[in-house]
């Protein structure tokens, strides 16, 4: 059973959006179950004030904004939820932090400069090293548009860390992608070999 005092990380999907639709995520593989609630809500920050304070959870360092099925960046009030659970965890432990992960196609470079001022941790999933590659799976992704919006926040000085699914039409530009993540300043890159069906995902683990 678990108790307040022994939560130090929580996982939140802030939002039933998502900008592009890549096929081994649920909301494409159980379109037909799910379809009726997609795109239809936000969780709001005053709601979020209330389930998740600092004094509930006293033992709280880390959120993440994962991004499983929707993307964090589309919620209106990100920032401002952003700065929230930081005044909650900043400061906790010398790990404790908030993390988003994104496709990184959504929003301006002015948007990511002012989160990478935050100096968050950002996963940018990023399958690809072009346009051609990116959008075999990240199906709807802009590839220029994702490499402004990074290049702006890690300019600004936010964490970013490259996430590679690795699939059988690109596992041959897996290592220069890991040269491309050196080059671009990310902190690292994160290589995933996934058990989801119906992606085309190359069946191993790393």
């Amino acid at each position: 059973m678990w108790h307040k005092d022994s939560i130090e990380w929580l996982d939140i999907e802030l939002t039933s959006y998502c900008n592009i639709k890549c096929p081994g995520c649920l909301r494409q593989e159980s379109h037909n179950k799910v379809e009726p609630i997609l795109n239809k809500s936000y969780t709001k920050l005053s709601d979020l004030k209330k389930w998740i304070t600092a004094d509930g959870l006293p033992n709280l360092k880390y959120i993440n904004f994962c991004g499983s099925v929707d993307e964090p960046t589309s919620h209106p009030e990100i920032l401002e939820i952003v700065d929230y659970f930081k005044s909650i965890v900043d400061g906790r432990s010398d790990n404790a932090g908030v993390n988003i992960a994104t496709n990184g196609s959504t929003r301006t470079p002015e948007f990511w400069a002012k989160l990478g001022k935050r100096r968050i941790s950002v996963f940018w999933g990023v399958d690809g090293i072009d346009q051609e590659s990116l959008e075999k799976y990240r199906v709807g992704s802009n590839f220029n548009k994702v490499r402004d919006n990074w290049r702006a926040f890690i300019k600004a000085g936010g964490h970013a860390h490259w996430q590679f699914i690795v699939f059988e039409h690109n596992e041959h530009l897996l290592e220069q992608a890991k040269q491309m993540s050196i080059d671009e300043g990310f902190d690292r890159i994160r290589v995933i070999y996934s058990h989801r069906n119906k992606s085309g995902e190359v069946k191993k683990w790393n």
